[in-house]
């Protein structure tokens, strides 16, 4: 009855998680293209206050050179590589056969990604969110596009079995324990789906091994006592 309660809820969560990430999506791509209309005029400005003097350069130029320069933007922003994302990588032996494993996750800080840009100085940070936040905005959305149909995508009753597992354990549980508890299950179906699951936490400490956050065990248990 336990394991019927937490795969049916575990189900919703996942659907839900899916929903959500859709939603975010979507309203972010229209906020981007918002965002981008602003910083296109904030760069024109710019050079009209600092270059165009400088240069004897028209209107027209200014505007060409600003979606230049926005264009440039967008365009390092995302050649730079994904600030949402995080790649895992093990490798390892078990009593079930060689394990390897490559995949990325969804980092849980991309809204925190999205207004921090990573730099020391307080000016330039200013300067860097006016011109960045539009890019990251868009790729935030991309992510959480992607992550979307990945959940989608996931074998939910498999990765149910996983949690169950690691709510038992109340602790770390090593790759190898989880390839020795389920020895006829394609460990690539079971283990990198749960990297998009908010509340499961993947440890690289001493191997990768998994756990999961405490305020995903009490949703779960508050669920069950509603239910």
């Amino acid at each position: 009855m336990a394991k019927k309660k937490l795969g049916r809820w575990f189900a919703e969560y996942i659907d839900r998680s899916a929903k959500y990430c859709r939603i975010g999506s979507i309203v972010l791509v229209p906020l981007s293209l918002i965002v981008a209309w602003l910083t296109y005029w904030i760069i024109w400005v710019t050079l009209w206050i600092g270059f165009r003097p400088l240069f004897d350069l028209s209107n027209d130029a200014v505007g060409n050179w600003a979606y230049v320069f926005l264009a440039t933007i967008f365009a390092w922003q995302f050649l730079r590589g994904s600030e949402f994302e995080e790649t895992y990588r093990f490798s390892g032996e078990s009593e079930a056969g060689t394990i390897q494993l490559n995949f990325a996750r969804a980092t849980g800080n991309g809204w925190v990604l999205l207004f921090d840009p990573g730099v020391a100085h307080g000016f330039v940070k200013v300067i860097a969110l006016l011109y960045l936040t539009a890019p990251r905005m868009l790729g935030l959305a991309l992510m959480l596009h992607h992550k979307a149909v990945r959940l989608q995508q996931m074998d939910v009753p498999a990765c149910s079995r996983v949690i169950g597992l690691l709510m038992r354990a109340q602790g770390r549980v090593p790759i190898e324990k989880i390839a020795e508890e389920f020895p006829d299950t394609d460990l690539s179906r079971i283990v990198p789906p749960l990297a998009d699951v908010d509340g499961v936490v993947f440890l690289e400490k001493k191997g990768m091994g998994l756990t999961l956050a405490p305020r995903f065990m009490e949703e779960f248990t508050e669920w069950a006592e509603a239910s």
